[in-house]
């Protein structure tokens, strides 16, 4: 049985899958003013950030229902079936208008909602190809990331709320007030939600607080494979990642959000993301 495997751009992918031939990655839309860029092709997150100092109305889309069947009237023809992998269907309407489009298509499509995204959405898809690779039944896999996906782990911060604001992760009185008094938020995923769990003075602070719980779970021993996400906050993300690798026993990789992630945090923001690998519940 030939598998294509399938995810959106806000996926981050481990190198070990990243460039796959059967790999297709569909992307998400940025709107400035209401006019459309695809996600990573027709703009960058430099130039979204740039868009956003000058003011100008950033937010984002999902790829249409008429383009997902595009890709998998495409992909019916080389595959017997896809197995897709997608950003948490509480934050966006890709994992849902990827399932209408393989329906469209008539194409066999095994679609998880992750619940979560970035690295550990990418982790989760690593994780089903190399079963699929040992012969495990696609029904095996299935089930497997949909117990597997409850052991991500995301934290992030930001040093300006008005993106929040602007996206709706947070109200508008708000994000008046946190950026007036310097509060900052720290937030994780929960039930595929983004929502904050603490709230501290300054951005410094604020990162200083996730860098420390990050040290707490590596010190469990059982992290083994972090990212570090960032907008423009690289410097930051490379002393964590020096820091990190001289006291443990960790692969830090350094991750730049993409241009629709980014148009959400704004910048600078920074945070950590792992899936645990213990072994799913």
């Amino acid at each position: 049985m030939k598998i294509a495997w399938i995810t959106d751009s806000t996926t981050i992918l481990p190198d070990s899958i990243a460039g796959r031939d059967d790999l297709t990655v569909v992307p998400l839309l940025v709107m400035k003013d209401g006019e459309s860029f695809v996600d990573g092709v027709d703009v960058q997150a430099e130039t979204v950030y740039e868009w956003i100092g000058a003011k100008h109305k950033v937010t984002t889309s999902q790829p249409s229902i008429g383009t997902f069947t595009e890709h998998y009237e495409r992909l019916k023809e080389q595959y017997d079936i896809g197995f897709a992998v997608h950003l948490s269907s509480e934050l966006s309407g890709t994992y849902n208008a990827s399932v209408q489009g393989a329906e469209i298509a008539g194409f066999r499509l095994i679609a998880i909602d992750s619940r979560c995204g970035i690295y550990p959405a990418g982790q989760l898809l690593a994780e089903a190809i190399e079963m699929a690779a040992t012969g495990a039944a696609v029904e095996d896999i299935e089930q497997y990331i949909l117990n597997r996906r409850l052991d991500h782990h995301i934290e992030f911060t930001v040093a300006n709320l008005d993106q929040l604001q602007a996206g709706g992760r947070i109200s508008s009185t708000k994000a008046f007030v946190g950026n007036l008094l310097q509060l900052r938020p720290l937030f994780h995923f929960e039930d595929g939600k983004i929502v904050p769990y603490q709230t501290v003075r300054t951005f410094k602070k604020a990162h200083g607080k996730i860098f420390d719980h990050l040290v707490e779970m590596l010190e469990s021993g059982t992290v083994t494979d972090v990212s570090l996400f960032h907008a423009t906050a690289y410097d930051l993300a490379l002393e964590w990642k020096t820091a990190l690798e001289q006291r443990f026993d960790v692969t830090v990789r350094i991750d730049n959000l993409t241009p629709v992630l980014g148009s959400h945090t704004g910048n600078p923001a920074i945070g950590m993301s792992f899936l645990n690998p213990t072994s799913p519940r």
